[in-house]
């Protein structure tokens, strides 16, 4: 259990960089930041995946080495949070027929969740289950233990992903001696600490925009209904801006000083120039074009994927709401009502936690490590103390036993029993293969913005183009660069 001499010690493994943070658990739910701790990671992490072992470890051991430093302690484990690209959802559905009306016990419904786990997933595994509902008889229950019944069907959400994306983290850790407390899907600690009771409640789409990726999951009625990470992200609008022959870090402070999600002129305005380090100058126009469509795809493909869960704007009453780094972009909310049908949103740049810097660490941007913070809060055990050898449990990966219970409607410990159940997807079952990326659509005439010259397609078509497919879970993570450049 989590006291106050607890220091719990959480790790994101994030595409634009690698951040470590060590925290106290306040009495007032508020957490006192001790130490804090980044490497940059562009370089070895792609979409979210690890591609690089090698430089990964390093980064880790420089992470491990500045916290303890800070803490004046030994870190012996850390909470590691898990996402990226491949990361998806499934729903299943396992039947069981009683036979005589019987009272539904814990036993029987683990009986559910152990068939759930045993259906085959092909190359995939299971890294959370999240229990939806359970039927019982013709009523439907989030909770059957002691309702009578003959027969009970449970319905599972299954988050999944291809081996290697944990088995890669793994490896680095344990070559650094660093032991995994727990791994935790990182979009699910996020929703758990940026949303409030009331929003999971009533629905509502939580959309985190990062470096690489944007992660859409989609609550109702307070359980996760759908899970799925669209390979776009802020680096994308950065690597467009590079078209314009610019070096990375300048395309990246050009981006947050002019980048707009939504360009728009007055009738009487002319567009400026945009002066570049080397002397040359860019119509603004141009510029404001490059982040404005590459943000409008991101949104589109957001747009896609909450039509894709079923759940409407009808259902999803609190609407949209919008955290990570993108989502600081100039104009971002007339983006995502120019391009979706939704009318609520919330920018949700902090979590709704007290947080304590330590001195000296004021300049660190909290929206920037969100997720990493709602890690530390989801953490329990003491991180710091003598080194132990590196172990990876057995947590939510070799069963349903860590599943969260914040998470889910009610996760029960896997007793191995077996059950003659039978178990079928429910519906069409989400795949990568399916996910198509969202081209462009046709752009709708905007009031105030006016122009004349070539089209941005005409001017931009050697370095722009519109992805037609998803990257599939066993492909070059860059494989998006290369195609973008061909």
């Amino acid at each position: 259990m989590a006291t106050d001499e607890n220091i719990i010690v959480a790790i994101e493994l994030g595409s634009s960089k690698i951040t470590g943070i060590a925290g106290r658990k306040q009495p007032d739910g508020g957490i006192q930041v001790l130490a804090v701790a980044q490497e940059p990671s562009s370089t070895f992490i792609r979409k979210g995946r690890v591609f690089n072992i090698e430089k990964t470890k390093q980064c880790l051991t420089n992470i491990r080495e500045k916290l303890s430093k800070d803490l004046n302690k030994p870190i012996s484990q850390a909470y590691v949070g898990i996402g990226g690209q491949g990361l998806m959802t499934s729903l299943h559905t396992v039947q069981r027929q009683l036979g005589t009306q019987t009272g539904i016990t814990a036993e029987i419904v683990d009986s559910l969740l152990d068939n759930n786990l045993n259906t085959p997933m092909g190359n995939r595994e299971i890294l959370e289950v999240i229990p939806q509902e359970y039927k019982v008889g013709t009523q439907t229950q989030v909770d059957p233990i002691g309702v009578l019944t003959d027969s009970i069907e449970g319905r599972f959400l299954n988050v999944t992903a291809v081996p290697t994306l944990r088995e890669n983290i793994d490896k680095c850790f344990e070559q650094v001696g660093l032991k995994i407390a727990n791994h935790t899907i990182s979009a699910l600690a996020l929703g758990d600490s940026i949303l409030s009771e009331s929003e999971r409640r009533s629905g509502c789409a939580l959309v985190d925009m990062g470096a690489d990726t944007t992660t859409v999951a989609i609550y109702k009625n307070n359980i996760l209904r759908q899970l799925s990470v669209i390979p776009l992200g802020g680096s994308n609008v950065t690597k467009d801006i590079m078209t314009l022959q610019l070096e990375r870090d300048e395309a990246e402070q050009l981006k947050l000083k002019h980048g707009t999600a939504y360009a728009e002129f007055a009738d009487d305005e002319e567009p400026s120039t945009i002066t570049l380090s080397d002397g040359r100058t860019v119509d603004e126009l141009t510029f404001l074009e490059l982040t404005e469509a590459r943000i409008e795809e991101i949104v589109v493909n957001v747009a896609s994927q909450i039509k894709r869960s079923g759940y409407a704007k009808d259902k999803l009453l609190a609407g949209i709401i919008i955290t990570g780094g993108v989502a600081a972009t100039k104009n971002l909310e007339r983006a995502f009502r120019e391009h979706t049908d939704f009318e609520q949103f919330r920018f949700a740049k902090n979590l709704p936690i007290t947080i304590r810097l330590p001195q000296g660490q004021e300049s660190v941007k909290l929206g920037n490590v969100n997720t990493v913070i709602a890690l530390v809060d989801k953490g329990i055990e003491n991180c710091c103390g003598t080194p132990a050898t590196a172990t990876i449990p057995a947590d939510l990966f070799s069963g349903h036993e860590s599943a969260s219970k914040d998470t889910t409607a009610d996760a029960h410990p896997h007793h191995g029993q077996k059950a003659d159940a039978t178990t079928k997807p429910h519906g069409k079952e989400s795949d990568e293969d399916e996910e198509d990326i969202i081209d462009e659509k046709p752009r709708k005439k905007k009031q105030k913005k006016t122009h004349d010259g070539p089209t941005f397609k005409e001017r931009c078509s050697k370095f722009w183009q519109s992805i037609s497919r998803i990257v599939t879970d066993d492909s070059d993570p860059n494989l998006l660069d290369k195609d973008k450049n061909q």
